[in-house]
């Protein structure tokens, strides 16, 4: 702790009677020096003391310190993250597009219905689909051969798998969940997924062929599912055909409006 700047007292040289003189005013200079030390201890520690030194709080830091904390902002609360993944999920049906004159249209894709395939549903198949479209046309009285397109969406809470993956899993729950009717047996043969781009967008189509055991239909014995998903403007889309195999101008309709399928065109 510092006193202040210490002074070196002049040395005196001694006089008549000197001795006694050069005590007296030694023993002053003393007093005074232990008079100073005092002071300034005493003035140190009531500075440390009210500035909070030494560990020492303010009366004025203890009064701010003491508000109570809000419980109900002081608390978590996170919504649960954990969620039970269904295998074919169905979000709820919203039509948010509009379609183009002359054009289906669905999420971030759009194409031009063959004139074969007159018929016109939406939702048809509601698995990881949304604001669909479908082109329908009749192969027997219990059969149609089918395009849609449509917003690919997600479970909420559960990480969208990519393109690829989705592409596998809707043609998955096609297989699992569409009314086959008398067509018994089944078996989905022939899976493949290939990288494409359509309209200078990449994606991924996967294609299987659904075949029966028994012989309930005429004009097919199997039907060939196509899936295509794409990396929108809008985000992933999907166009999917569902054709009779054998009913030629089904699948010539299919391989067109797959030629025709392009992004938004305002």
């Amino acid at each position: 702790m510092s006193t202040g700047p210490q002074y070196t007292p002049t040395p005196q040289t001694p006089g008549p009677g000197g001795g006694r003189g050069t005590a007296l005013l030694t023993g002053a200079i003393a007093f005074a020096v232990v008079f100073l030390l005092i002071v300034a201890i005493t003035v140190g520690y009531l500075v440390v003391r009210s500035s909070g030194g030494s560990g020492g709080a303010s009366p004025t830091s203890v009064s701010n310190s003491s508000t109570p904390a809000d419980p109900e902002t002081s608390e978590e609360t996170e919504e649960p993250t954990d969620v039970e993944e269904e295998l074919c999920w169905q979000p709820p049906f919203e039509r948010t597009s509009s379609n183009p004159s002359g054009k289906l249209r669905g999420g971030g894709l759009e194409f031009i219905p063959p004139s074969t395939f007159t018929g016109r549903q939406d939702n048809l198949f509601p698995y990881f689909l949304n604001d669909t479209q479908v082109a329908t046309a009749p192969v027997e009285e219990s059969w149609i051969s089918t395009l849609h397109v449509g917003k690919v969406e997600w479970q909420p809470g559960v990480d969208y798998p990519g393109d690829e993956a989705a592409s596998e899993r809707i043609v998955d729950c096609m297989f699992r969940l569409t009314d086959w009717g008398d067509a018994t047996g089944r078996t989905l043969d022939d899976e493949v997924t290939e990288p494409v781009t359509v309209a200078g967008m990449p994606g991924y189509r996967t294609t299987g062929t659904v075949n029966w055991q028994n012989d309930p239909l005429e004009k097919t014995d199997a039907t060939r599912i196509t899936v295509v998903v794409v990396d929108t403007d809008e985000g992933p889309s999907a166009f999917i055909s569902e054709i009779a195999v054998g009913v030629t101008e089904h699948e010539e309709g299919a391989e067109e409006a797959f030629s025709s399928l392009t992004g938004l065109s305002g």
